[in-house]
């Protein structure tokens, strides 16, 4: 071999490692775009172009979440017909290693996981009324019955017009006694007021009428099914039994799968977990609730604008922008988790979905 073409090798293997990772080797992706991988835990992977993204603003919008000049993250998951289409994770300010396997809080988002568990229960015929009044399941509470109270239902705890006074978390031996002792602020079913003590009660009339908690009822009858098997659910109540309010702690991408769940009428993997018509009932409004949104069943609703154009979509919101969107018109899911308050639970990380995700869709 000669000199030159040692000196010309040597120089092609010099330029291969000085190349950017997504030039390095065509066809393979650049993992600085949030393309996923096959982890086996039941997603279909896509890329952005099979599924109608424009791969450029995605790829944007992660880059000026790194650079500090868009919403502070920890995560974006995004999946489209069924198929996960982008993942990436951000480091938080705690420099903890965030990536496919490790578990994110989503507080207030446990609630709307309670209501899908709603649904089974009637469908399984746990329950049979939502009209029926609470204290039909609490009776042991009946020294605390007045003729305002006796007028609570389980659609009013369902759609956060239960009329209670707002319920802070306490030591009490007794926790439902504690939400329901103290004077109403209101008539029920009146006006929406955001309250933990009432998705509490749904959580005790869940365990009354299955015989089992609520992360009990949840992993056997939604997470197995779904295969979701590593989850936490932090923090109980005082008489030891986890909250129905907060807590459910998974991986984004099985918060996705409750998401895709939704989306799916309530099927996986061609399996009726959720009954169909609560899926319709619950993303539904029921009440307006704060500004432009209103409420379901312990579900948020809301529209994004895109040139002109209503989007709509229903959300599982967390403090600490924690966010599982499910966008029907454009058969979409996507999540978001962070370690930073948001004002409302609302901004800033509804303008990703705004100002990028939409976008690369409707404009692709």
């Amino acid at each position: 071999m000669s000199t030159a073409w040692i000196r010309l090798v040597a120089l092609g293997v010099l330029v291969l490692l000085h190349l950017p990772a997504n030039l390095a080797f065509a066809g393979e992706p650049s993992p600085d775009c949030g393309n996923p991988s096959d982890i086996h835990d039941h997603w279909v992977i896509g890329s952005p172009e099979q599924q109608g993204f424009d791969p450029a603003l995605l790829c944007a919008m992660g880059k000026g979440v790194l650079d500090g000049k868009l919403a502070n993250v920890d995560s974006i998951i995004i999946v489209r017909h069924g198929a996960l289409v982008y993942e990436r994770y951000f480091e938080p300010s705690d420099s903890v290693i965030l990536d496919a396997a490790h578990k994110h809080p989503g507080y207030s988002m446990t609630k709307s996981v309670v209501s899908l568990l709603v649904g089974i229960a009637l469908d399984r015929g746990l329950i049979k009324d939502l009209d029926a009044p609470i204290f039909s399941y609490f009776p042991e509470y009946a020294d605390l019955r007045t003729p305002q109270r006796d007028r609570i239902t389980l659609r009013n705890l369902l759609t956060m017009s239960s009329g209670l006074h707002q319920w802070m978390m306490s030591n009490d031996h007794d926790p439902y006694r504690h939400v329901l002792e103290p004077a109403m602020v209101r008539d029920p079913g009146t006006s929406f007021e955001y309250n933990d003590g009432g998705t509490e009660l749904i959580g005790a009339i869940l365990q009354k009428v299955s015989g089992k908690p609520v992360d009990v009822f949840a992993q056997d009858e939604m997470f197995a099914p779904l295969g979701i098997n590593d989850i936490d659910w932090a923090g109980r109540l005082s008489n030891g039994v986890a909250r129905s309010s907060t807590g459910l702690t998974m991986s984004p991408r099985d918060w996705a799968k409750i998401g895709q769940l939704v989306l799916n009428k309530g099927t996986w993997e061609g399996k009726q977990i959720v009954p169909a018509s609560w899926i319709e009932q619950s993303t539904t409004e029921q009440i307006k609730a704060r500004k432009s949104h209103s409420y379901g069943f312990q579900w948020w609703l809301g529209r994004s604008l895109h040139e002109g154009r209503s989007v709509e979509w229903t959300a599982a919101f967390g403090i600490n922008s924690q966010k599982t969107i499910i966008i029907p018109e454009l058969d979409t899911v996507v999540v978001f988790n962070a370690s930073l308050e948001s004002a409302k639970m609302v901004a800033p990380e509804i303008e990703l979905l705004d100002k990028y995700i939409l976008p690369a869709m409707v404009s692709h």
